[in-house]
C-alpha cells in the first residue's frame, strides 16, 4: 500500500500564475492583445494572437514528440526536437530537462547535469527532474548532491519508485551498509513501479544480491527483470540488456562455482 500523504496549503495566486506564466509565457500576450482588440479592433492584432498561439502549438508539439523520440531512443531526433521548443522557450523546464537526458546519454555529463538543475530551478516541484539531476550527479561523481537530490525527489513524491533506486545507487556510492541499499531498493518494488523503473530496480537488487553472495536470489531477481523487459521504452532496453548480461556474468560462474 502506498503511504498516506497529506495534503499542503493551496499555493498563493502569484505563485500559480508564474507557474502558468512559466508554462505558457504567450498566455499573458494573447491576453494583453485580446483586451486592447476590445477597444481597437485590428487585423494586426488578429495576426499576432494568430502567430502567438502557433508558436504555443508548435512549442509543445515539439516537447511532446521529443518525449516520444526518446522512448524509442532516436537520439537525434529527440535532440533536435528539444532545441526546437527551447528555442522558442529558453526558459521552458520540459526543453531544458529533454536536452539534458540527451546530454548523459552523449556522456555530456557537465552538459547535463548544467541543463537539468536549471530546469529543477525553475520547476522545483517537479519530481522527475529532481530524479534525473541524481542521476546525472551519480555519473559526475557527485555523491552527496545525488544523495540530496534523491531525497528531494521522494519528499516531492513519496510513492515514487525510481526515487528509490536513485538513493539507493547514491546510498552504495556513498558506502552505506548493504541492507540499507536492500531496504530501498525493495521499498521502491512495494511501490508498484513502471516498467522502465521496475526492470531497473530489480537489476540493481539481483546486482546487489550477487555481491552479496545470495546467488539464488540473485537470479529469481534478474528472472523477474526479464520478464517486464519486454513491456519497457525501447531506450530503456537497449541500456538494461547488457546491464541484465553483465549480471548474469557476474551470477553464472559464482553458482556453478558454489555447485561444484
Amino acid at each position: 500500500m502506498a503511504p498516506c500523504t497529506t495534503v499542503g496549503r493551496p499555493a498563493p495566486l502569484s505563485h500559480r500564475l508564474a507557474r502558468a506564466l512559466l508554462i505558457a509565457p504567450e498566455s499573458a500576450l494573447i491576453a494583453a492583445l485580446l483586451i486592447i482588440n476590445l477597444f481597437t479592433p485590428s487585423i494586426w492584432i488578429g495576426a499576432g494572437m494568430t502567430l502567438l498561439i502557433l508558436i504555443f502549438l508548435t512549442r509543445f508539439a515539439a516537447l511532446h514528440l521529443a518525449s516520444l523520440a526518446i522512448w524509442h531512443a532516436r537520439w537525434n531526433a529527440a535532440d533536435a526536437l528539444a532545441t526546437v521548443a527551447y528555442a522558442l522557450h529558453p526558459r521552458s523546464p520540459d526543453a531544458l530537462a529533454l536536452r539534458g537526458i540527451v546530454a548523459l546519454t552523449r556522456d555530456d555529463v557537465g552538459s547535463a547535469v548544467a541543463l537539468i538543475r536549471r530546469a529543477l530551478d525553475l520547476a522545483p516541484d517537479r519530481a522527475a527532474f529532481a530524479l534525473a539531476l541524481s542521476s546525472a550527479l551519480l555519473e559526475q561523481g557527485e555523491v552527496s548532491a545525488a544523495e540530496r537530490a534523491a531525497r528531494r525527489a521522494l519528499e516531492l513524491e513519496p510513492a515514487n519508485a525510481a526515487g528509490y533506486l536513485c538513493l539507493a545507487q547514491a546510498l552504495d556510492a556513498a558506502g552505506a551498509s548493504p541492507e540499507t541499499i536492500e531496504a530501498y531498493l525493495r521499498k521502491g518494488l512495494a511501490h508498484h513501479p513502471a516498467p522502465d523503473a521496475e526492470v531497473s530496480l530489480r537489476c540493481a537488487l539481483a546486482q546487489h544480491l550477487a555481491r552479496e553472495g545470495r546467488l539464488a536470489e540473485a537470479a529469481l531477481a534478474l528472472s523477474a527483470a526479464r520478464v517486464v523487459l519486454p513491456r519497457c521504452s525501447r531506450a530503456h532496453r537497449s541500456a538494461v540488456d547488457r546491464h541484465i548480461a553483465e549480471i548474469e556474468a557476474l551470477v553464472r560462474p559464482q553458482r556453478e562455482d558454489h555447485a561444484a
